[in-house]
């Protein structure tokens, strides 16, 4: 057992090294022709996991000398309200519409709620369209919700729990 964590299942556990690779994978699978960091930005969606995932990708799609924009958003944990994380990148419209396009990017995808989330506040309060998001997932569960447009690897959620090599004791997923 990984600290306090209570495990029910056994794990998808995600090392650093392939950590990389899944990057590497993402960058040979993901469509980059039409991001420019005029247009562009990566929103980076629970910045306490996609951190790593987002830079990397962000710095790979640079053009003429500049990177693409990261944007974090806070995602609600499962026993927290996501209508406060909702309410807060509601608040960074600004942030947002200087660009026509947007590149969501998580490291785990396990139920897809929060992309439903936040695919609603783009395109019924910022007014994007959804080809003008393109969403992609390091890794994500076979039965999330909602489908990523790009995903490096699947795991099943339903025998294997999801972890990465950084992960440590964490309240918010004891239960």
């Amino acid at each position: 057992m990984f600290g306090l964590r209570r495990m029910k299942r056994p794990l998808h556990f995600i090392t650093r090294e392939h950590e990389l690779e899944l990057i590497q994978r993402l960058l040979t699978i993901v469509d980059d022709r039409n991001f420019h960091p005029n247009t562009t930005a990566v929103v980076m969606a629970s910045p306490d996991y996609s951190a790593t995932v987002a830079m990397h990708l962000a710095h790979a799609w640079s053009r003429d000398g500049d990177m693409l924009s990261l944007i974090p958003v806070h995602v609600a944990y499962p026993d927290e309200d996501p209508e406060d994380c909702r309410r807060r990148m509601e608040l960074q419209i600004q942030d947002f519409r200087i660009y026509d396009h947007l590149v969501l990017v998580e490291a785990g995808i396990i139920r897809g709620s929060n992309w439903r989330w936040m695919l609603e506040v783009l395109t019924d309060v910022m007014g994007f369209r959804r080809d003008q998001i393109t969403t992609v997932a390091l890794c994500e569960n076979l039965h999330s919700a909602v489908k990523s447009d790009y995903v490096a690897e699947y795991y099943d959620n339903n025998t294997h729990e999801l972890m990465f090599y950084y992960e440590r004791f964490n309240r918010h997923w004891t239960r």
